[in-house]
């Protein structure tokens, strides 16, 4: 009777260390991918972060100072990103169809090369 009782002890005790170690396991491998997550979001952040400065400075060239930018994404499930880039100046409103299609082909050509992601240019009209 003891031998049983000492039996089902160590099996108890066995059975609770492999719990522990299969939870410690699960951490350490998720603690990992939190951590290639963050980088993976750190780099699309510097990425968007420099696309807006370059069609701020594209737009300084182009005689729009001041013009707004916004970058807005949506990730999807699989990692892929879609982006909307929206520029808004009171010139570009004043445009007609033919100007503005030619500067928003032009900026059309401003993005970061990611397999992953896609652009579409708008403009912000007040019309």
């Amino acid at each position: 009777m003891e031998r049983k009782a000492g039996m089902a002890g160590f099996v108890a005790v066995t059975v609770l260390l492999v719990l522990f170690a299969a939870l410690l396991f699960g951490e350490i491998v998720l603690s990992g991918t939190d951590v290639d997550a963050r980088e993976l979001e750190e780099y699309y952040q510097e990425r968007e972060q420099e696309l807006s400065r370059e069609i701020g400075e594209f737009l300084r060239k182009e005689g729009l100072e001041n013009g707004g930018v916004t970058v807005t994404r949506v990730v999807e499930e699989n990692g892929s990103r879609l982006y909307t880039i929206t520029v808004h100046h009171g010139r570009i409103d004043c445009m007609d169809a033919a100007e503005r299609d030619e500067l928003l082909d032009r900026l059309q050509e401003l993005n970061f090369a990611d397999d992953r992601c896609s652009f579409t240019h708008k403009f912000l009209l007040d019309e």
